[in-house]
């Protein structure tokens, strides 16, 4: 702190680039201050990086709470919604020119996820954070050196002794870091106890599944909200480790229907399931909402890419003699995007493939007993999922769950059928059953979807040339402002729109340095090109093992972890995708 004031004053009123000298770390009374990328406009995004570490034995957080990689994940999350909220308390914020003069964290949903924000060794905890510094007058502004020691002396010091020190905390924010840990085990225990019974999918009694709104993910505020009831014959009591238990829905592998009216809660049941893969924090409403960690959304994708996939088993041969057992397109239709997206889940290792009747093509579906006797099977290549969605299952041991809403052909196919009523869940398998028959089984020949493609060596080349200014970058790795779901990569931009369980932005750029970390090692194996599984669970047992600062981001602390599937989805909606043909 003596060290940095000084600093500060002799860059005062001098041109904001030089703010740049500041790199470094310097001692504060109860923590340590870092900055780490400094950039050189104010206003700049992204703005500048900075880190504080704090000793373990100065937080005082209870060591219990450190122990597992689940119980550490969920201090994290806490610690950095903490400082956030600190931010919101204690600093002025957008003080400076251009906004500059303001604390900031990176972007946070309603999930836990794994993060490169928050770090713990033995001996110290490290939060990094987005800062940018003040500037202040015209033109490109000069460094306001009076205001940037405030932000640090006086407001970051006010946020760390918030978000850091336990013997701090008053017993309301004890009790809610208590409710982070918890919610950690309690879902790993739920997850062995699925694992052990072969669900897919459980809802606890009284989850709170409606949202803010369809671009809100917070729960419902709603008074007239009604809390989830397991169906009595879905029912199951799942023991805890700490002598407590939970109740709820559990939901079995094979093929599971979700049906009723407009309006009365399936679609929202389905979100709840497809976002269960993730954890999420104590009063989301959705805390043990748990679904198999493979789950993945599929859905019609019209306009993307598809490169070298095996599509026959859905899409028969086009007209002009277009091949489908090895299918690319540039701009795919609703039924072949479709076709493409369950393989490559599939082929990624999803088990577990989740449908909405409202997202797909309902060509694709089925084919009713009127369209038959217009078109005979010689005018039609399309191969509907209803032919094959019990061989999936009993060949592959694919489960699925499908919303269906205006289509019962699928109920004639399923293992469990649930009926929701004004967001009331009921079992009506038995009832199913009685009035359309035996499900109605079929023997649809597969192939083999796990060890089809295989990366070429020279994929996901991050240089980027910019023409209009006769100018090459080696490496452009950006998510876009105004459009969060959209990875600008080398000269590719990555539409991530449909992919439904990607959280939050982190997640997106993140995806950006996973295929960098991808190229680099394609590069050094040479010849030996590998299916896409192989590489995403090769990128995802290194990131467990070692962080996500393998990645070696530009901006270390702005990246969430993605699953692997969703890293599989966004190499197979890159373009210039290059697929070894044996």
């Amino acid at each position: 702190m003596n060290k940095l004031q000084p600093l500060l004053s002799s860059l005062a009123d001098q041109s904001f680039q030089d703010i740049r000298k500041l790199c470094g770390s310097y001692h504060f009374p109860r923590f340590e201050l870092s900055f780490i990328k400094m950039q050189g406009s104010p206003g700049a995004n992204p703005a500048s990086i900075a880190s504080v570490k704090i000793a373990l034995p100065d937080s005082q957080l209870p060591e219990h709470f450190l122990q597992t990689a689940e119980c550490k994940l969920a201090v994290a999350d806490f610690l950095i919604r903490r400082f956030r909220h600190g931010i919101d308390r204690f600093a002025q914020q957008n003080r400076g020119k251009d906004g500059s003069g303001s604390f900031n964290t990176i972007a946070l949903s309603q999930k836990m996820l794994i993060r490169d924000s928050v770090l713990f060794d033995d001996k110290a905890v490290y939060l990094r954070f987005i800062i940018s510094l003040p500037a202040k007058g015209q033109g490109g502004g000069v460094f306001d050196a009076e205001q940037a020691w405030i932000m640090l002396s006086r407001e970051l010091t006010a946020i760390v002794d918030a978000t850091f020190f336990y013997q701090h905390y008053d017993q309301q924010t004890r009790t809610l870091l208590q409710q982070f840990v918890d919610v950690q085990k309690t879902r790993t225990e739920i997850i062995q106890f699925m694992q052990q019974q072969a669900l897919v999918a459980f809802i606890a009694n009284d989850a709170k599944l409606p949202r803010h709104s369809g671009v809100d993910d917070r729960p419902s505020l709603s008074g007239l909200v009604k809390t989830f009831q397991s169906p009595a014959s879905l029912q199951i009591t799942i023991p805890l480790s700490t002598g407590r238990s939970i109740t709820g829905m559990g939901i079995k592998e094979g093929i599971t229907c979700i049906t009723g009216g407009g309006y009365h809660g399936k679609s929202t049941l389905m979100q709840a399931i497809l976002a269960g893969v993730y954890a999420h924090i104590p009063g989301d409403g959705r805390e043990y909402v748990v679904t198999r960690e493979d789950a993945f959304f599929i859905r019609a994708e019209e306009g993307r890419s598809i490169r070298d996939v095996d599509i026959s088993p859905f899409i028969g041969d086009l007209p002009n003699g277009l091949k489908t057992d090895c299918f690319s397109s540039d701009n795919a239709s609703g039924s072949t995007s479709q076709a493409a997206n369950i393989v490559e889940a599939i082929e990624s290792g999803s088990r577990l493939l989740l449908f909405d009747e409202d997202t797909c093509a309902t060509n694709f579906l089925v084919r009713d007993e009127l369209i038959k006797k217009i078109l005979d099977a010689t005018q039609e290549p399309i191969k509907p999922l209803y032919s094959t969605v019990r061989s999936l299952w009993k060949k592959q041991r694919v489960s699925m769950i499908f919303v269906v809403g205006g289509l019962g052909y699928f109920l004639q196919k399923a293992d469990t059928c649930l009926l929701m009523d004004n967001y009331r869940c009921d079992d009506i398998t038995a009832k199913v059953r009685n009035r359309l028959g035996a499900i109605a089984e079929e023997d649809t020949p597969l192939p083999d979807f796990s060890a089809s493609r295989r990366l070429a060596i020279d994929n996901f080349d991050p240089t980027y040339i910019n023409r209009r200014l006769n100018k090459t970058l080696a490496k452009r790795i950006k998510d876009l402002r105004n459009a969060p779901r959209q990875l600008e990569y080398g000269m590719d931009l990555v539409n991530l729109d449909t992919v439904a369980q990607i959280a939050e932005a982190p997640q997106i750029l993140a995806i950006g340095y996973c295929l960098l970390a991808l190229r680099a090692q394609l590069k050094r194996l040479g010849d030996e090109p590998e299916t896409i599984r192989f590489w995403i669970d090769w990128l995802e047992d290194e990131i467990n093992k070692h962080g996500l600062d393998i990645l070696k981001p530009d901006y270390p602390g702005t990246l969430s972890m993605p699953r692997k599937y969703e890293l599989a989805a966004a190499i197979n909606r890159i373009r210039s995708l290059r697929i070894v043909q044996e």
